[in-house]
């Protein structure tokens, strides 16, 4: 009852996490925190959402720049100028949390040879429907049975 008590209460607030990042150069993190990001930009754009107003501090090699959240708690960070291709270290903090990773920037990172290679293979069959159909007619004729012998014993 206080579960249903608190989400009655709760229903119109937001009940965030408090800060997280949402997307890397557009790719939408799906609320991943990997520790390891690509992106083929080298200026790309950071989003994210945090206590309305917050301040982040955002560090990339250890050059830092302060932004804050709008009123709404989102936020973007895209560097000033372009980044160099290759590796950098990525932070964002944000009152006591902070969200770190790895990113690699450039088009050199990926092996395009074997990316374009793998367009000519088949997939593997993912399963078939039979062993399913079988389950659930066994699992219907159980659950009839078992109606039949409750009727008997009444």
């Amino acid at each position: 009852m206080l579960v249903f008590g608190l989400i009655l209460v709760t229903k119109g607030n937001v009940m965030a996490s408090g800060f997280h990042l949402s997307s890397v150069g557009g790719v939408d993190t799906g609320g991943q925190m990997l520790s390891h990001w690509w992106n083929t930009s080298l200026q790309p754009t950071f989003r994210g959402e945090s206590i309305p107003g917050a301040d982040i501090l955002v560090d990339i090699d250890g050059s830092s720049v302060s932004i804050a959240a709008d009123s709404a708690g989102d936020w973007v960070y895209t560097p000033a100028s372009e980044l160099t291709p290759g590796d950098h270290s990525v932070s964002f903090t944000s009152s006591e949390s902070t969200i770190s990773f790895t990113l690699t920037l450039g088009t050199d990172n990926v092996d395009w040879t074997a990316v374009g290679s793998g367009a000519s293979e088949t997939l593997p069959t993912v399963g078939v429907f039979l062993p399913t159909i079988a389950l659930t007619g066994m699992g219907s004729g159980l659950v009839l049975l078992a109606k039949r012998f409750k009727n008997r014993n009444l």
